[in-house]
Protein backbone atom coordinates (compact mmCIF):
# COMPACT_ATOMS: atom_id res chain seq x y z
CA UNK A 1 0.00 0.00 0.00
CA UNK A 2 2.65 2.31 1.21
CA UNK A 3 5.11 1.19 -1.99
CA UNK A 4 2.28 1.99 -4.33
CA UNK A 5 1.78 5.89 -2.81
CA UNK A 6 5.73 6.15 -2.99
CA UNK A 7 5.80 4.78 -7.03
CA UNK A 8 2.93 6.94 -7.91
CA UNK A 9 4.32 10.14 -6.04
CA UNK A 10 7.51 9.92 -7.51
CA UNK A 11 6.15 9.73 -10.88
CA UNK A 12 4.21 12.82 -10.63
CA UNK A 13 7.34 14.01 -9.77
CA UNK A 14 9.50 13.23 -13.12
CA UNK A 15 6.50 13.81 -15.05
CA UNK A 16 5.49 17.23 -14.35
CA UNK A 17 6.60 18.98 -17.11
CA UNK A 18 5.58 22.52 -15.26
CA UNK A 19 8.47 22.51 -13.20
CA UNK A 20 7.53 26.10 -12.86
CA UNK A 21 4.29 25.23 -11.35
CA UNK A 22 4.97 26.27 -7.26
CA UNK A 23 1.61 25.33 -6.34
CA UNK A 24 1.48 22.01 -7.95
CA UNK A 25 5.05 21.70 -6.19
CA UNK A 26 4.47 22.49 -3.15
CA UNK A 27 1.73 20.20 -3.68
CA UNK A 28 3.84 17.70 -4.15
CA UNK A 29 6.21 17.79 -0.83
CA UNK A 30 3.26 18.18 1.36
CA UNK A 31 2.23 14.67 -0.09
CA UNK A 32 6.05 13.51 0.32
CA UNK A 33 6.30 14.55 3.61
CA UNK A 34 3.15 13.10 4.75
CA UNK A 35 4.28 9.68 3.19
CA UNK A 36 7.73 9.85 4.61
CA UNK A 37 5.34 10.41 8.35
CA UNK A 38 3.20 7.61 7.16
CA UNK A 39 5.74 5.63 6.72
CA UNK A 40 7.50 6.05 9.97
CA UNK A 41 4.54 5.60 11.69
CA UNK A 42 3.62 2.10 10.29
CA UNK A 43 7.09 1.04 10.46
CA UNK A 44 6.75 1.52 14.61
CA UNK A 45 3.31 0.82 15.30
CA UNK A 46 2.47 -1.83 17.15
CA UNK A 47 0.14 -5.10 16.41
CA UNK A 48 -3.51 -4.31 17.87
CA UNK A 49 -6.71 -5.55 17.44
CA UNK A 50 -8.64 -4.12 14.44
CA UNK A 51 -12.43 -2.84 13.97
CA UNK A 52 -13.13 -3.48 17.67
CA UNK A 53 -15.45 -0.96 17.89
CA UNK A 54 -16.69 -0.72 14.35
CA UNK A 55 -17.79 -4.40 13.86
CA UNK A 56 -17.52 -6.33 17.69
CA UNK A 57 -19.47 -3.36 19.45
CA UNK A 58 -21.33 -2.50 16.60
CA UNK A 59 -23.11 -6.05 16.20
CA UNK A 60 -23.19 -6.45 20.07
CA UNK A 61 -26.95 -7.05 21.23
CA UNK A 62 -28.45 -5.12 24.13
CA UNK A 63 -27.51 -7.67 26.53
CA UNK A 64 -23.95 -8.61 25.39
CA UNK A 65 -23.17 -4.61 25.29
CA UNK A 66 -24.48 -4.30 28.88
CA UNK A 67 -22.37 -7.23 30.12
CA UNK A 68 -19.39 -5.91 28.43
CA UNK A 69 -19.52 -2.09 30.04
CA UNK A 70 -22.35 -2.64 32.67
CA UNK A 71 -24.27 0.37 31.71
CA UNK A 72 -27.13 -0.04 29.13
CA UNK A 73 -27.51 1.46 25.84
CA UNK A 74 -30.08 3.78 26.41
CA UNK A 75 -27.44 5.28 29.11
CA UNK A 76 -24.87 4.96 26.90
CA UNK A 77 -26.34 7.00 23.91
CA UNK A 78 -27.64 9.66 26.71
CA UNK A 79 -24.26 10.21 27.84
CA UNK A 80 -22.70 10.36 24.50
CA UNK A 81 -25.41 13.20 23.60
CA UNK A 82 -24.40 14.71 26.51
CA UNK A 83 -21.06 15.02 26.73
CA UNK A 84 -19.66 13.56 23.35
CA UNK A 85 -18.99 17.18 22.13
CA UNK A 86 -16.62 17.93 25.14
CA UNK A 87 -14.56 15.34 23.95
CA UNK A 88 -13.55 16.25 20.52
CA UNK A 89 -11.70 19.05 19.32
CA UNK A 90 -11.15 20.16 15.69
CA UNK A 91 -7.24 20.77 15.05
CA UNK A 92 -6.17 22.64 11.50
CA UNK A 93 -3.21 20.38 11.55
CA UNK A 94 -1.59 17.77 12.93
CA UNK A 95 -3.42 14.24 14.34
CA UNK A 96 -7.15 14.75 15.44
CA UNK A 97 -8.56 13.74 18.61
CA UNK A 98 -9.87 10.44 19.32
CA UNK A 99 -13.31 9.68 18.12
CA UNK A 100 -15.37 10.91 20.98
CA UNK A 101 -17.56 7.29 20.64
CA UNK A 102 -14.03 5.10 21.21
CA UNK A 103 -12.68 7.53 24.00
CA UNK A 104 -16.26 7.07 26.23
CA UNK A 105 -16.62 3.02 25.42
CA UNK A 106 -12.58 2.89 26.37
CA UNK A 107 -12.78 4.42 29.68
CA UNK A 108 -16.39 3.07 30.54
CA UNK A 109 -14.10 -0.51 30.05
CA UNK A 110 -11.41 0.77 32.32
CA UNK A 111 -14.30 1.31 35.10
CA UNK A 112 -15.95 -1.85 34.56
CA UNK A 113 -13.21 -4.00 34.54
CA UNK A 114 -9.53 -4.29 36.18
CA UNK A 115 -8.16 -4.44 33.00
CA UNK A 116 -4.18 -2.31 32.72
CA UNK A 117 -4.46 0.46 30.23
CA UNK A 118 -2.06 -1.53 28.05
CA UNK A 119 -5.11 -4.10 27.40
CA UNK A 120 -7.37 -1.39 26.77
CA UNK A 121 -5.36 -0.15 24.53
CA UNK A 122 -4.49 -3.00 22.59
CA UNK A 123 -8.61 -4.02 22.40
CA UNK A 124 -9.30 -0.09 21.38
CA UNK A 125 -6.39 0.39 19.08
CA UNK A 126 -5.12 3.17 21.19
CA UNK A 127 -1.84 3.96 22.58
CA UNK A 128 -1.38 3.81 26.41
CA UNK A 129 -0.66 7.40 26.27
CA UNK A 130 -3.89 8.08 24.15
CA UNK A 131 -5.92 5.62 26.67
CA UNK A 132 -4.41 7.85 29.56
CA UNK A 133 -5.41 11.20 28.03
CA UNK A 134 -8.91 9.95 27.17
CA UNK A 135 -9.11 8.67 30.52
CA UNK A 136 -8.62 12.10 31.87
CA UNK A 137 -10.98 13.84 29.74
CA UNK A 138 -13.46 11.61 30.01
CA UNK A 139 -13.59 11.35 33.76
CA UNK A 140 -13.61 15.26 33.46
CA UNK A 141 -16.87 15.63 31.03
CA UNK A 142 -18.38 13.02 33.45
CA UNK A 143 -17.94 14.97 36.97
CA UNK A 144 -19.27 18.04 34.74
CA UNK A 145 -22.28 16.07 34.97
CA UNK A 146 -22.50 15.45 39.33
CA UNK A 147 -24.76 18.81 39.67
CA UNK A 148 -27.30 17.73 37.42
CA UNK A 149 -27.21 14.24 38.07
CA UNK A 150 -26.35 13.57 41.77
CA UNK A 151 -29.47 16.05 43.30
CA UNK A 152 -31.58 16.36 46.61
CA UNK A 153 -35.00 15.02 45.83
CA UNK A 154 -37.89 17.70 45.16
CA UNK A 155 -41.30 18.00 44.54
CA UNK A 156 -42.83 14.60 43.13
CA UNK A 157 -39.94 13.03 43.43
CA UNK A 158 -38.95 13.75 47.28
CA UNK A 159 -43.19 12.93 48.32
CA UNK A 160 -42.35 9.53 46.70
CA UNK A 161 -38.80 8.84 47.88
CA UNK A 162 -40.03 9.35 51.82
CA UNK A 163 -43.64 7.46 50.82
CA UNK A 164 -41.16 4.55 50.01
CA UNK A 165 -39.12 4.73 52.46
CA UNK A 166 -41.73 4.64 54.88
CA UNK A 167 -43.10 1.10 53.64
CA UNK A 168 -39.11 -0.02 54.05
CA UNK A 169 -40.24 -0.21 57.86
CA UNK A 170 -42.90 2.66 58.67
CA UNK A 171 -40.01 5.24 60.11
CA UNK A 172 -42.07 8.00 59.48
CA UNK A 173 -40.07 11.45 57.86
CA UNK A 174 -37.18 9.34 56.22
CA UNK A 175 -35.99 10.79 52.96
CA UNK A 176 -32.18 9.14 52.82
CA UNK A 177 -29.38 7.10 54.50
CA UNK A 178 -25.71 7.98 54.75
CA UNK A 179 -22.73 5.89 55.37
CA UNK A 180 -19.51 5.40 54.49
CA UNK A 181 -17.42 2.76 52.66
CA UNK A 182 -13.69 2.39 51.73
CA UNK A 183 -12.24 2.58 48.08
CA UNK A 184 -8.78 0.34 47.87
CA UNK A 185 -5.89 1.97 46.74
CA UNK A 186 -2.20 1.25 46.29
CA UNK A 187 0.06 2.72 48.63
CA UNK A 188 0.50 6.26 47.68
CA UNK A 189 4.23 7.81 47.50
CA UNK A 190 3.86 10.07 49.75
CA UNK A 191 2.42 9.93 53.13
CA UNK A 192 1.23 6.26 52.80
CA UNK A 193 0.61 5.29 56.53
CA UNK A 194 -2.34 7.92 56.92
CA UNK A 195 -4.24 6.15 54.30
CA UNK A 196 -4.64 2.53 55.97
CA UNK A 197 -7.86 1.83 57.72
CA UNK A 198 -9.40 -0.16 60.34
CA UNK A 199 -9.66 -3.06 57.54
CA UNK A 200 -5.39 -2.65 57.11
CA UNK A 201 -5.28 -2.09 53.13
CA UNK A 202 -4.74 1.46 51.90
CA UNK A 203 -7.84 3.46 50.95
CA UNK A 204 -9.83 6.40 50.54
CA UNK A 205 -13.75 6.83 52.42
CA UNK A 206 -16.58 7.52 49.98
CA UNK A 207 -19.61 9.27 51.99
CA UNK A 208 -22.86 9.18 50.40
CA UNK A 209 -26.39 10.08 50.74
CA UNK A 210 -29.01 7.77 48.76
CA UNK A 211 -32.70 8.46 48.05
CA UNK A 212 -35.04 5.19 48.74
CA UNK A 213 -34.19 4.05 44.91
CA UNK A 214 -31.09 3.51 45.74
CA UNK A 215 -29.94 6.77 44.07
CA UNK A 216 -27.30 8.50 44.91
CA UNK A 217 -28.32 12.00 46.61
CA UNK A 218 -25.06 13.39 48.01
CA UNK A 219 -21.00 12.41 47.14
CA UNK A 220 -18.12 13.11 49.58
CA UNK A 221 -14.77 11.79 48.36
CA UNK A 222 -11.03 12.14 49.49
CA UNK A 223 -10.21 12.15 52.48
CA UNK A 224 -8.01 8.88 53.36
CA UNK A 225 -9.87 5.83 55.19
CA UNK A 226 -7.99 6.18 58.18
CA UNK A 227 -10.44 9.57 59.27
CA UNK A 228 -13.13 8.84 61.03
CA UNK A 229 -16.77 8.83 59.39
CA UNK A 230 -17.96 11.24 61.99
CA UNK A 231 -14.86 13.44 61.09
CA UNK A 232 -15.44 12.79 57.30
CA UNK A 233 -19.14 14.18 57.55
CA UNK A 234 -18.28 16.96 59.84
CA UNK A 235 -15.94 18.31 57.40
CA UNK A 236 -18.05 17.64 54.17
CA UNK A 237 -19.80 20.57 51.97
CA UNK A 238 -23.27 18.77 52.88
CA UNK A 239 -22.66 18.84 56.62
CA UNK A 240 -22.47 22.92 56.35
CA UNK A 241 -25.58 22.72 53.79
CA UNK A 242 -27.69 20.97 56.72
CA UNK A 243 -26.18 23.09 59.72
CA UNK A 244 -26.89 26.78 57.54
CA UNK A 245 -30.01 25.95 55.30
CA UNK A 246 -32.05 22.87 57.34
CA UNK A 247 -35.41 23.97 55.97
CA UNK A 248 -33.76 23.69 52.10
CA UNK A 249 -33.34 19.45 53.31
CA UNK A 250 -35.43 18.66 56.09
CA UNK A 251 -38.98 20.44 56.01
CA UNK A 252 -41.48 19.48 58.70
CA UNK A 253 -39.66 16.61 60.90
CA UNK A 254 -37.79 15.30 57.99
CA UNK A 255 -34.38 13.46 58.45
CA UNK A 256 -31.80 11.00 57.49
CA UNK A 257 -30.80 8.39 59.22
CA UNK A 258 -27.20 7.13 59.41
CA UNK A 259 -25.24 4.01 61.58
CA UNK A 260 -23.86 4.95 65.13
CA UNK A 261 -20.99 6.10 63.98
CA UNK A 262 -23.17 9.47 63.02
CA UNK A 263 -23.92 12.31 65.24
CA UNK A 264 -27.82 12.42 66.37
CA UNK A 265 -29.57 15.99 65.31
CA UNK A 266 -32.98 16.04 64.65
CA UNK A 267 -32.34 15.98 61.74
CA UNK A 268 -29.68 12.95 61.71
CA UNK A 269 -30.96 10.25 63.38
CA UNK A 270 -28.89 6.86 64.07
CA UNK A 271 -29.42 4.09 66.08
CA UNK A 272 -29.21 3.34 69.85
CA UNK A 273 -25.66 2.47 71.23
CA UNK A 274 -25.89 -1.04 72.54
CA UNK A 275 -25.97 -0.98 76.03
CA UNK A 276 -26.31 -4.83 76.18
CA UNK A 277 -29.92 -4.85 74.99
CA UNK A 278 -30.82 -3.64 71.51
CA UNK A 279 -34.49 -1.92 70.80
CA UNK A 280 -37.12 -2.43 68.51
CA UNK A 281 -36.43 0.91 66.97
CA UNK A 282 -32.79 -0.42 66.03
CA UNK A 283 -34.62 -2.97 63.78
CA UNK A 284 -36.51 -1.11 61.89
CA UNK A 285 -33.94 1.38 61.70
CA UNK A 286 -31.43 -1.35 60.33
CA UNK A 287 -34.03 -2.46 58.10
CA UNK A 288 -34.88 1.15 56.53
CA UNK A 289 -31.16 2.46 56.15
CA UNK A 290 -29.83 -1.20 54.13
CA UNK A 291 -30.44 0.83 50.94
CA UNK A 292 -27.34 2.59 51.42
CA UNK A 293 -25.29 -1.02 51.57
CA UNK A 294 -27.00 -1.77 48.46
CA UNK A 295 -26.66 1.24 46.65
CA UNK A 296 -22.63 0.43 47.24
CA UNK A 297 -22.67 -2.89 46.88
CA UNK A 298 -24.62 -1.96 42.83
CA UNK A 299 -21.37 0.50 42.54
CA UNK A 300 -19.02 -1.90 43.60
CA UNK A 301 -20.37 -4.69 41.32
CA UNK A 302 -21.07 -2.63 38.41
CA UNK A 303 -18.08 -0.21 38.39
CA UNK A 304 -15.25 -3.27 39.29
CA UNK A 305 -12.26 -0.79 39.07
CA UNK A 306 -13.11 0.38 42.25
CA UNK A 307 -12.24 -2.95 44.03
CA UNK A 308 -8.74 -1.61 43.29
CA UNK A 309 -7.76 1.15 41.80
CA UNK A 310 -4.51 1.06 40.96
CA UNK A 311 -3.56 4.39 40.61
CA UNK A 312 -0.38 6.95 40.79
CA UNK A 313 -2.41 10.12 40.54
CA UNK A 314 -3.90 10.53 43.94
CA UNK A 315 -4.99 13.87 42.55
CA UNK A 316 -7.29 11.77 40.23
CA UNK A 317 -8.78 9.38 42.44
CA UNK A 318 -11.14 11.25 44.02
CA UNK A 319 -12.69 12.93 40.28
CA UNK A 320 -12.90 8.71 39.09
CA UNK A 321 -15.19 7.83 42.52
CA UNK A 322 -17.49 11.09 42.13
CA UNK A 323 -17.53 9.75 38.07
CA UNK A 324 -18.66 6.37 39.13
CA UNK A 325 -21.14 7.90 41.25
CA UNK A 326 -22.52 9.80 38.35
CA UNK A 327 -22.68 6.93 36.02
CA UNK A 328 -24.77 4.67 38.93
CA UNK A 329 -27.43 7.24 39.10
CA UNK A 330 -27.57 7.39 35.01
CA UNK A 331 -27.47 4.15 34.79
CA UNK A 332 -30.89 3.67 37.53
CA UNK A 333 -32.80 6.92 35.48
CA UNK A 334 -32.90 4.34 32.43
CA UNK A 335 -33.85 0.51 31.47
CA UNK A 336 -30.88 -1.50 33.57
CA UNK A 337 -31.57 -5.49 33.23
CA UNK A 338 -28.65 -6.70 34.89
CA UNK A 339 -28.78 -4.62 37.94
CA UNK A 340 -29.32 -7.24 39.96
CA UNK A 341 -26.88 -9.55 38.66
CA UNK A 342 -24.17 -6.55 39.41
CA UNK A 343 -25.44 -5.92 42.75
CA UNK A 344 -24.90 -9.70 43.94
CA UNK A 345 -20.83 -9.30 42.59
CA UNK A 346 -20.87 -6.41 44.95
CA UNK A 347 -22.25 -7.96 47.87
CA UNK A 348 -19.62 -10.97 47.53
CA UNK A 349 -17.29 -8.53 47.39
CA UNK A 350 -18.28 -6.37 50.17
CA UNK A 351 -19.24 -9.43 52.63
CA UNK A 352 -15.62 -10.96 51.99
CA UNK A 353 -13.28 -6.97 52.55
CA UNK A 354 -15.25 -6.03 55.62
CA UNK A 355 -15.99 -9.26 57.29
CA UNK A 356 -19.54 -7.78 58.47
CA UNK A 357 -22.76 -8.43 57.41
CA UNK A 358 -23.62 -5.72 54.97
CA UNK A 359 -27.58 -6.80 55.20
CA UNK A 360 -27.67 -5.65 58.65
CA UNK A 361 -30.10 -8.97 59.95
CA UNK A 362 -31.02 -8.19 63.28
CA UNK A 363 -32.87 -11.64 63.99
CA UNK A 364 -32.42 -11.38 68.12
CA UNK A 365 -32.92 -7.12 68.50
CA UNK A 366 -35.16 -7.47 71.65
CA UNK A 367 -38.28 -4.57 71.91
CA UNK A 368 -36.58 -2.36 74.47
CA UNK A 369 -37.12 1.54 74.36
CA UNK A 370 -35.66 2.03 78.00
CA UNK A 371 -32.02 1.01 77.99
CA UNK A 372 -29.86 2.75 75.44
CA UNK A 373 -26.16 4.47 76.25
CA UNK A 374 -25.15 7.47 74.56
CA UNK A 375 -21.28 7.87 73.51
CA UNK A 376 -20.12 11.34 73.56
CA UNK A 377 -17.06 12.18 71.87
CA UNK A 378 -15.77 14.93 73.84
CA UNK A 379 -13.08 15.42 70.50
CA UNK A 380 -15.98 16.29 68.08
CA UNK A 381 -18.55 18.09 69.99
CA UNK A 382 -21.15 16.88 72.07
CA UNK A 383 -24.53 15.24 70.72
CA UNK A 384 -27.61 17.31 70.88
CA UNK A 385 -29.92 17.27 73.35
CA UNK A 386 -32.74 18.07 70.71
CA UNK A 387 -31.12 14.92 68.61
CA UNK A 388 -31.74 12.86 72.01
CA UNK A 389 -35.32 13.94 72.56
CA UNK A 390 -36.07 13.58 68.79
CA UNK A 391 -35.06 10.38 68.54
CA UNK A 392 -36.67 9.03 71.84
CA UNK A 393 -39.84 10.77 70.37
CA UNK A 394 -40.23 7.96 67.07
CA UNK A 395 -38.82 5.43 68.69
CA UNK A 396 -41.73 5.97 71.34
CA UNK A 397 -44.51 6.75 67.93
CA UNK A 398 -43.23 4.09 66.27
CA UNK A 399 -43.45 1.41 69.49
CA UNK A 400 -47.24 2.22 69.54
CA UNK A 401 -47.99 2.01 66.22
CA UNK A 402 -46.44 -1.29 65.91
Amino acid sequence: MLLTSVVTIYSDIFNNDDSDDEEGSEFLERQIFDLHWRIRTEKNKPNRMKMFVERTIANSTAMEFQSHFRISIQAFEWLYNTIGPELQSVRISGRQTIDPRKQLLCVLWLLATPDSYRSVGNRFDMGKCSVFVSFVRVIKAINSLAPRIITWPSGNRAAQNEDKFYHMAYIKGVVGAIDGTYVPIKAPMKNPEVYINRKCFYGITLQCICDSSMKFTDCFTGYPSSVSDVRIFRNSDIYKEFLEHPNNYFEDNKFIIGDKAYPTYTWCVPPYIDGGHLTGFNKVHAKTRQVIERSFTLLFGRFRRLKYLDMNRIDLIPATIVAACVLHNICLYHPDCLADMFEAEGRAFMFENNNENIENNNENIENNLNEHVERIDVNIGQITQEGITFRNRLARNLAQNM
